[in-house]
């Protein structure tokens, strides 16, 4: 399961990354210090924060469709499952002479199979997220890099296809979820969309991309311009 995962959703987006256009407003930019590294203070927080916070979203899903009966709710196929059955605990008991799953609950095997799927969904959409480190999402767009967007639904398809097909998603101890989860899915990515652009806000508020001669070298380039303007009308 974590193998699948990291093929599906960290290879192809990453790959397509790679292949981003430009910023568009690189070439206003001040120079970089050339001592500075690749990751500074600012971009080492931004990325554990955006780590941090779908490690936690992940976790704390799985822990409550684990220890409630929401674990027996996202199931497609419920059979066998009852609200009133389910053992709240985060582990179960194989067998030990096959190291199989047999007697895995079912409220286990959906808390596991939705917490794979938030994980692998924002995973994904971290990839747009990623295009800039303080640019909102919605100016960046979606469309610019088609080789990101391309990876992506190839990613989220190879993801429906370890969930939803039969022994496939028994090799990978997944099995089928509901609209139900499909719901959770899709509120953990509004909240990792919401949660990026309050990054990026602060970012922009605290002047990131500006060195600490940015307003010498504007005011350079402003006199540049005048020079060139008075010798044009001389």
């Amino acid at each position: 399961m974590i193998l699948w995962a990291n093929i599906i959703a960290d290879i192809p987006p990453a790959l397509s990354l790679g292949l981003d256009p430009p910023e568009r407003n690189i070439m206003n930019r001040p120079p970089r210090n050339p001592k500075s590294g690749v990751l500074t203070r600012s971009t080492t927080l931004v990325l554990v924060l955006q780590a941090l916070f779908m490690s936690v979203v992940t976790f704390g899903v799985f822990l409550a469709a684990v220890l409630t009966p929401f674990g027996n709710t996202v199931l497609i196929n419920k059979e066998g499952t009852s609200p009133d059955t389910y053992v709240p605990s985060i582990f179960h008991q194989g067998n030990p002479e096959t190291n199989a799953n047999e007697n895995m609950s079912p409220h286990i095997a959906g808390a596991r199979s939705l917490a794979f799927g938030v994980l692998t969904v924002l995973q994904l959409n971290q990839a747009f997220l990623s295009r800039s480190i303080d640019v909102s999402v919605f100016k960046t767009g979606l469309r610019a890099n088609k080789w990101m967007v391309g990876c992506v639904l190839l990613s989220f398809g190879c993801y429906i296809i370890g969930v939803y097909v039969p022994k496939l998603n028994n090799w990978l101890e997944l099995v089928p979820i509901g609209w139900q989860a499909w719901l959770v899915i899709l509120g953990a990515v509004i909240l990792q969309v919401v949660f990026s652009e309050l990054m990026k806000l602060c970012l922009r508020k605290i002047g990131f991309n500006k060195s600490p001669g940015a307003g010498n070298h504007h005011r350079q380039e402003r006199g540049v311009r005048d020079s060139e303007q008075e010798a044009e009308t001389v």
